[in-house]
């Protein structure tokens, strides 16, 4: 409740200024291009979120096909996406996604756990790849020396050395230990891709729908909008509500007006949250309806 009242404060002295007609005035003002993009976006990140979560099971030694892991990935991601509370709705959705393949519950516990780490720590170096991209844009940003930004770019990054121990026989639980076949240094290598893609994919989803972007413009963006999802993510707000949008909000001046950052803001919402959230459930209805037909009376 504190998080959200906090977030709540700065998203209203952030907005005061500005007006209900100037946010949908924004929002109708988004080009069709950029919508089309957003999605494709969406769809690449979820689909780098597939990759992960295809070779995370296959490490962890569950006989589980690539099929089944990619499309329970993205019912998991895209139900914590909107409700919040990672661990637990990726939890249950997996539990009822994986159940059917043989995976007990400790089993899918563990599955979700490693999976949620390596989504969260592949955001923590792409924030530190973008800062050592770019460090003279931050520093000038910022206000603070070159060195000292190089400084922060590689203790970021450092939690990509995390793979190379990873899905060790005697590694800890989070780091997937106990792997009985650990992945190649391929995998390992097409795991990590996959991490830093889907955090590019979805930064840019958002990105895209401000006005003007520019590359300068999405070097400082990628690392607020890492920040803004994992305080989001950390704070427990049911789909991060508010908080996420609070952080980005007063944290892109430099990128884009109030107005038009918080009408991008919805339209991301409708698009990456939504959306996915919204298909997997037509998804479901329609299977659990196909079911029940063909087992009904002839």
């Amino acid at each position: 409740m504190a998080v959200l009242s906090g977030a709540a404060w700065i998203l209203w002295r952030e907005v005061r200024n500005t007006s209900p007609e100037l946010i949908a005035s924004a929002l109708a003002g988004i080009p069709g291009w950029a919508l089309a993009t957003a999605l494709a976006l969406t769809a690449v990140s979820y689909g780098c979120l597939a990759v992960t979560e295809v070779i995370v099971a296959r490490a962890c030694g569950f006989a589980v096909p690539a099929r089944r892991s990619a499309l329970v990935a993205v019912a998991a991601f895209a139900a914590s996406n909107s409700l919040g509370f990672s661990l637990a709705s990726q939890g249950a959705v997996r539990l009822r996604g994986y159940g059917p393949a043989g995976l007990s519950r400790g089993q899918v516990a563990r599955l979700t756990l490693v999976a949620s780490l390596a989504v969260t720590l592949s955001g923590v170096v792409a924030a530190g790849l973008t800062l050592a991209v770019a460090p003279l844009v931050f520093a000038h940003a910022l206000g603070r020396p070159v060195l000292a930004v190089e400084a922060v770019a590689l203790l970021l990054t450092a939690p990509a050395a995390l793979w190379l121990a990873a899905f060790r026989p005697r590694g800890p639980v989070w780091l997937g230990g106990g792997s009985p076949t650990p992945p190649s240094r391929r995998s390992r290598g097409i795991a990590m891709a996959a991490g830093l893609g889907d955090w590019a994919a979805s930064g840019g989803a958002l990105f895209v729908l401000l006005p003007q972007p520019t590359l300068t413009g999405l070097a400082i963006f990628l690392v607020v909008f890492v920040l803004g999802s994992l305080v989001s993510a950390a704070s427990g707000v049911p789909g991060g509500i508010g908080v996420f949008e609070a952080v980005v909000i007063s944290l892109t001046p430099l990128v884009a007006q109030t107005h038009e950052t918080a009408a991008a803001l919805v339209a991301y919402r409708l698009i990456y949250s939504l959306g996915p959230a919204a298909l997997v459930i037509v998804a479901f209805l329609s299977l659990k309806a196909a079911r029940l037909r063909s087992s009904g009376p002839p």
